[in-house]
């Protein structure tokens, strides 16, 4: 028989038929419980010869367990389980073979020489270390935001309680850097059967921990594995759009302090031996969309009301509360920079029959952006139907006609309309395209007097899907159905993308990115900076505002991560500049996201060799990606990186 150490059975029982009474009545109950498999000889297959079946279920299985009697030990059977269990694998340097005295008995030598459990007397202790023994150890991968507190310290808490059970867990302690340590943690996140993601507020917005969250679904789309398990660390609040698609549906526990420590780890090993932990209370969070809009002044904003007010004194106060940049900007969030862009946004917006696209590369604010438009919209009397594309999972985008019949579901909700007439329209003839338009026109248009928005956010992510070509021709065909249908005059189209729209579709005559209003999110100025600069108390000063321009060129993000960690450690911005191009600086966790993407792309790589050298390129097809993931900039045949930030990272990764 070939051999495997790949184990179909966690053990194999061997008894006496005299002890099947402890066997299915309290050895299988706990086994089970502990989410251990087994196999006895009641699962034998009728009409094979017992010697064979016996030599299969001792392969098969990583342990045997031997139920010891003296029933047990008088049969010539069970006498030739022990011996083979006891000598399988030895040569490998395996022990595999688990006695358990049910009954008093003498043992013979060769299984004195192992160490038993007693259960003629059997404690609470002895099933543990029973289930302990027989349990597959895990393989789990402990995500969490390095160097942030309470993360680290629940991260490492149960490093070692984990480690202790026996379990294989691997936990990036120590910050190492470079490709080949890049290899080692998606090397570790495909290996791991369960991936434990601890969610602060901080290591919600981590874009390692959001990369490695995303690493970890494509890989359970794969091979079915890792399963992510989610620890809220006293955070309840909403989660960055990146992951929430991918953890929301999840259980989870709900970390508040240290007295938790002990119940968080209880309801992971539950999880691991295979019996999930009761759905606790869903966190209450608050959607964006229903927040009080505030001014730039911090002001509650009446709906008639400029968002353009004066800016009033700096209030030191407001700093000690002030959240770390990342994700959506909170339409509360007195640090948001209006740009040409908002009010170009509120104007078209409210219009009748327009379609308009927000184009930016990442982490600019085109999200942010688009909140504003649609709150505005939605105050103005505009009905709102706000789709996340990259919010849907694989299924929904298996096909065309799968999302599209998610996409009218998804309008049907957010209209607050009865999802039965969807599945009226679904019920006719013709193609899911047709199926949607007439849907539109026949119970969406027809119901509503006052313009209908529908908002498509990261629309660029339908890019992986094979149908895409054809779902934006059907957008531009809705565009021009307002020319002989007056109807389709109050249906308007917001879409936000971060890809060159010429890789969206071939056919300029089918895109819907040539036609309305494009607004193009640039980085910000000179003037939006300094505004920035002034908000959060001045902690750039004006001989060193040249310099904090020429590192982050008004990258929106960086420029607010940098003023708040200049607020928050108290440090000056010559301290900040120094390390701010290496992994552990302040900006590491961007960066190291950006090398991480990188690490497999020779052909990206080789691009930003030839920009770093000469802001020159050979290859279009690389350089339209890097310009959608927002490392390089430029028009024609010279392009340049973002920002200096950039530049001096991959300079030193690079060459």
């Amino acid at each position: 028989m070939t051999e495997t150490t790949d184990y179909k059975y966690d053990v194999f029982i061997s008894y006496s038929r005299a002890d099947l009474a402890w066997v299915e009545g309290e050895l299988l109950p706990r086994l089970e419980a502990a989410g251990i498999s087994y196999n006895y000889q009641l699962q034998f297959e009728l009409g094979r010869p017992q010697l064979e079946e016996i030599e299969r279920a001792v392969i098969q299985s990583r342990k045997t367990l031997l139920a010891l009697s003296p029933a047990y030990l008088a049969s010539d059977w069970q006498q030739f389980d022990s011996i083979l269990s006891g000598s399988y694998d030895l040569d490998k340097g395996q022990w595999r073979t688990v006695p358990a005295i049910v009954q008093p008995c003498k043992l013979p030598t060769r299984l004195r020489a192992l160490v038993s459990i007693d259960f003629c007397t059997p404690d609470e202790d002895s099933w543990q270390r029973l289930v302990k023994a027989l349990q597959q150890p895990a393989h789990l991968f402990i995500c969490y935001k390095r160097n942030a507190d309470p993360d680290q310290r629940l991260a490492h808490y149960l490093h070692e309680l984990f480690t202790a059970q026996g379990h294989d867990v691997f936990i990036d302690g120590n910050l190492r850097t470079g490709e080949a340590w890049l290899r080692e943690i998606d090397k570790q996140i495909k290996a791991s059967d369960f991936l434990i993601v601890l969610l602060s507020k901080e290591s919600a917005d981590s874009e390692m921990v959001q990369a490695e969250v995303f690493r970890a679904y494509e890989y359970r789309q794969m091979q079915g594995r890792p399963h992510t398990f989610p620890v809220r660390v006293a955070y309840e609040g909403l989660l960055p759009y990146t992951i929430a698609a991918f953890l929301n549906p999840l259980h989870y526990v709900v970390w508040h302090g240290e007295a938790d420590n002990a119940q968080v780890a209880q309801d992971i090993l539950t999880a691991i031996a295979g019996r999930l932990p009761a759905t606790k209370t869903p966190i209450q969070v608050k959607p964006v969309s229903e927040e009080q809009v505030i001014s730039e002044d911090g002001r509650p904003v009446a709906d008639n009301e400029s968002w353009h007010s004066p800016l009033p004194q700096f209030d030191p106060r407001f700093l000690e509360k002030l959240d770390a940049p990342g994700g959506v900007v909170k339409l509360r969030d007195k640090l948001y920079i209006e740009r040409e862009a908002d009010a170009n946004l509120k104007r078209e917006i409210v219009k009748w029959g327009t379609t308009t696209t927000i184009r930016a590369p990442r982490q600019t604010g085109k999200t942010s952006l688009l909140m504003r438009g649609i709150h505005y919209a939605r105050n103005e009397g505009a009905k709102i139907a706000l789709i996340d594309i990259q919010s849907l999972g694989s299924e929904q985008l298996a096909s065309a006609d799968i999302f599209l019949q998610e996409l009218a579901e998804s309008i049907c909700h957010e209209l607050c309309l009865d999802a039965g007439n969807m599945e009226n329209a679904w019920r006719g003839s013709g193609g899911t395209q047709k199926k949607i338009t007439y849907f539109l026109e026949d119970y969406i248009l027809s119901e509503f007097k006052e313009p209908i928005i529908l908002a498509m956010d990261e629309a660029d992510s339908l890019l992986e899907t094979p149908f895409y070509r054809d779902f934006f021709a059907l957008v531009r065909s809705w565009h021009n159905r307002r020319a002989y249908h007056k109807q389709w005059d109050n249906f308007n189209i917001v879409m936000v993308i971060s890809t060159e729209p010429l890789l969206l579709i071939d056919d300029i005559n089918q895109s819907p990115f040539n036609v309305g209003l494009r607004i193009e999110l640039e980085d910000f100025d000179e003037t939006q900076v300094r505004n920035l600069n002034s908000r959060h108390g001045a902690p750039v000063n004006e001989d060193d505002f040249p310099g904090l321009m020429k590192l982050l060129n008004g990258h929106p993000y960086l420029t607010r991560k940098a003023l708040y960690t200049l607020v928050t450690e108290r440090i000056i911005w010559a301290d900040l500049a120094r390390v701010a191009p290496t992994d552990q600086g302040p900006f590491g966790d961007h960066l190291r996201r950006y090398h991480w993407l990188l690490r497999d792309a020779p052909d990206l790589q080789e691009t930003l060799k030839q920009v770093i050298r000469h802001n020159r390129y050979t290859d279009d097809a690389p350089l339209y990606r890097l310009v959608r993931a927002g490392l390089v900039k430029g028009r024609g045949d010279s392009y340049r990186f973002r920002c200096d930030l950039y530049r001096q990272y991959f300079e030193d990764k690079l060459l």
